[in-house]
């Protein structure tokens, strides 16, 4: 991956892409509220052998938008407020039901919501503002950081869920973790020894399904290999797609393969050139832009439309130029919805902008990596010399600060360590460089695979944060062998507060200095 100083200017935190104002910070604590209901008559009807697909629905719909829209309208509020207004108020019954049947008493829950279909903004306002000061006085810190935490871990579970569900899957384990994890929120008197447990073995789940998703992705367009990718663009009439789901791409290239339109790919949808199948398409050109962090720039300059996939994490109203469109539940004013994979809007659309004029050549870039000659690879080194321990890098967190990071930390870092480094790259006789990309699934592959079969002490680095890291991190950190860093991350995926958390509970501690790294490291016994 190239490196480029343009991120150092990252539109995602200074134009507050990645942030969350009060006003929606109080509409969210309402959708918790409704979350935190319907989950609890949701999985009392589940354990009982009632599976209720609308509540399902509401329920997955809710979270991803939480994690894909940080800036949603009242709009996408009120259909979602009516939406819980017409499922919970038939689950209670069913549940009610189901209890009297059964000569049970109801054990049902206190809310301070009422159902109404005529929603009233400025009051839903100040009740969460109100739920908010309450958590705030009545819950620890530590608490409510957990929460957080298992909300991230909610987020990812949705996320791999409804990827699966685009290859006919339906993960209905995932979808009671999710339940399970919703009503912790319930808890009268929550603690960390309580909460710990449950969080851990929602990551196991999480870490599952994603490896889940990724056997369906190589099943459907083949193993994943090492290719190059251009970000060279061709004269002529365009489409961007963002995000990271491929099935949807899929259903784009399908639409536009016998249109005179190209398709470029943004930010984690790059990856979608190290599958083989994707080569087929002729029309699909390569990457454009720098990225999420460089988002308003790259959108502003795109001669076309732009489709934002499912769970694409932007703040979108800072963009609005009335071409970009979305496949998501609910989306941002001034994007067009499509339904039913037609993309006749966008077509039309992409045949009436100005498309690019002229071409220009770029360096191509190779990425991807074959991971059974990887790790092979990785062997070799293990068996040539006694090695110590590992340290395996994660994908580039494109900061000006992480580079500088990562490239002292693998100048200082001692011969008898072994470094796997997914971005970051130096040349070394004790360093291996791979160029993973967007694969956010890579780091775990390998640090898991190296820890089973040579059991050496290893560090995990991720310098990047995306919607799956801090389910990711959890996930390792359970491994005695293997101990977690975190590099600084957009407040919106985890701050100071969360990371200090991270640290006494699972013992994931954030990036320091590299002095200070390399001591705690090889000092631990």
């Amino acid at each position: 991956m190239i490196y480029n100083e343009d991120y150092q200017y990252d539109s995602c935190v200074s134009r507050g892409i990645c942030s969350v104002n009060p006003r929606t910070s109080s509409l969210q604590e309402i959708l918790v509220l409704y979350l935190r209901l319907t989950s609890y008559y949701a999985l009392k009807l589940y354990e009982s052998g009632n599976f209720d697909k609308p509540a399902r629905d509401i329920i997955l719909n809710t979270i991803s938008i939480l994690v894909s829209n940080p800036e949603f309208s009242e709009t996408d509020f009120k259909a979602l407020t009516e939406k819980f207004d017409e499922v919970l108020p038939r689950i209670i019954k069913d549940y009610e039901n189901q209890c009297q049947e059964n000569n049970v008493v109801p054990a049902c829950l206190k809310s301070v919501l009422q159902f109404n279909k005529k929603i009233d903004i400025i009051k839903s306002i100040q009740l969460g503002e109100k739920e908010f000061l309450k958590k705030v006085r009545e819950i620890p810190q530590e608490i409510r950081d957990l929460y957080k935490i298992l909300f991230a871990i909610a987020k990812s579970l949705c996320t791999n869920i409804l990827d699966l569900e685009t290859f006919g899957v339906d993960a209905q384990d995932g979808y009671l973790t999710i339940l399970e994890l919703l009503n912790l929120l319930n808890t009268e008197k929550p603690d960390c020894e309580t909460l710990k447990p449950v969080l851990i073995e929602a990551a196991e789940k999480d870490n599952r399904l994603m490896k889940l998703v990724r056997s369906k992705q190589e099943e459907r367009y083949g193993k994943q290999r090492i290719n190059e990718v251009s970000y060279s663009t061709t004269p002529g009439k365009a489409v961007l797609v963002v995000g990271s789901n491929i099935r949807e791409l899929e259903d784009v290239l399908e639409a536009l393969k016998d249109k005179d339109i190209d398709v470029y790919t943004h930010d984690e949808m790059m990856l979608v050139h190290t599958f083989p199948k994707f080569a087929e398409y002729k029309n699909l050109k390569g990457q454009f832009g720098q990225g999420m962090e460089n988002c308003l720039l790259d959108f502003a300059t795109f001669p076309g439309p732009i489709i934002l996939t499912r769970h694409s994490l932007y703040n979108v109203e800072n963009l609005y130029r009335g071409l970009l469109y979305t496949t998501d539940f609910a989306y941002s004013k001034g994007v067009i919805s499509i339904k039913n994979k037609d993309f006749s809007e966008v077509i039309k659309s992409a045949e009436e902008a100005k498309g690019f004029k002229t071409g220009k050549q770029c360096e191509a870039v190779a990425i991807g990596y074959d991971y059974d000659n990887s790790s092979g690879e990785v062997s070799r080194k293990l068996e040539s010399k006694n090695f110590s321990r590992i340290f395996i890098i994660g994908l580039n967190g494109y900061t000006l600060e992480q580079q500088a990071y990562f490239d002292k930390l693998i100048k200082q870092t001692p011969d008898d360590v072994l470094i796997v480094s997914l971005s970051y790259c130096r040349q070394r006789e004790n360093v291996i460089c791979l160029n993973a990309c967007f694969d956010v699934f890579a780091a775990v592959e390998f640090a898991e695979g190296l820890s089973e079969r040579y059991g050496l002490p290893i560090t995990v680095f991720s310098p990047k944060c995306d919607r799956h890291t801090i389910s990711q991190m959890i996930y390792l950190s359970k491994n005695k062998n293997i101990s977690v860093y975190v590099g600084k991350c957009t407040p919106i995926i985890l701050n100071p507060n969360l990371i200090n958390t991270l640290n006494k509970v699972f013992g994931i501690k954030g990036l320091s200095s590299v002095k200070k790294d390399l001591e705690d490291i090889l000092n631990k016994k």
